[in-house]
């Protein structure tokens, strides 16, 4: 009777455990609004492609400076040394915002930028505003690069060509020896004195940067 009126033990204890919620979902730590913006946007991992915004942009730059050889207008020049200026600083934005980065507009972005210079600087040699030295002071650190590139290309080593601070200010300055070039070219050997140093350190950094990931590719 005693265990009529408060039954079996053993059934009331496995009637509790099937009563019990089986699926519990507990709060995760953390899981505030931004892990979920991080779901809703991943990382780009899929190829863009060749034809972006970002890639056209650099492209931009090489009629650019064909079209700086043929003009003489020094507002012209003006204007095309600033417009190749925009588009430097456009690419690289318009690639992360857009979430189109890739290694072939890594590539693209700095070889744009040196074939718009040396096609600039090939026109006031021609013209004879720039001597053969200073000449190839400015474009020293770009015939390294293009070396160093062909070079790794022949012995099928990959070189990671991701712009770092001292090329973009080399870059920055031949720039600026552009404007001198037209407007002022008395700043002319000062700047190119200038491309010079920022050049050599442009290219020992990149040379030490790339020992460093060998160094540790090989470790």
């Amino acid at each position: 009777m005693h265990r009529a009126a408060f039954g079996e033990p053993s059934a009331t204890l496995a009637g509790a455990l099937e009563t019990r919620p089986r699926n519990v979902h507990l709060p995760v730590r953390g899981a505030g609004p931004s892990t979920r913006s991080k779901r809703r946007n991943p990382i780009q991992t899929h190829d863009p492609g060749f034809l972006t915004l970002s890639n056209l942009l650099s492209l931009s730059r090489i009629p650019l400076g064909l079209a700086f050889i043929v003009v003489s207008d020094p507002g012209m020049m003006a204007l095309l040394v600033a417009t190749a200026g925009a588009t430097d600083v456009l690419d690289g934005f318009i690639a992360r915002v857009s979430g189109t980065r890739s290694q072939v507009g890594l590539l693209l972005d700095p070889l744009c930028d040196k074939l718009f210079v040396l096609l600039a600087l090939s026109g006031f040699l021609a013209a004879g505003s720039l001597d053969g030295v200073s000449f190839v002071i400015l474009i020293l650190r770009d015939l390294y690069t293009a070396g160093c590139y062909l070079l790794a290309r022949l012995v099928s080593i990959i070189i990671p060509f991701k712009p770092r601070w001292p090329g973009k200010i080399a870059t920055g300055l031949q720039f600026l020896t552009l404007l001198a070039l037209i407007f002022n070219p008395r700043y002319v050997p000062a700047l190119v004195l200038l491309v010079g140093v920022t050049s050599a350190w442009a290219i020992i950094d990149y040379g030490t940067h790339c020992l460093r990931r060998k160094w540790k590719s090989a470790a």
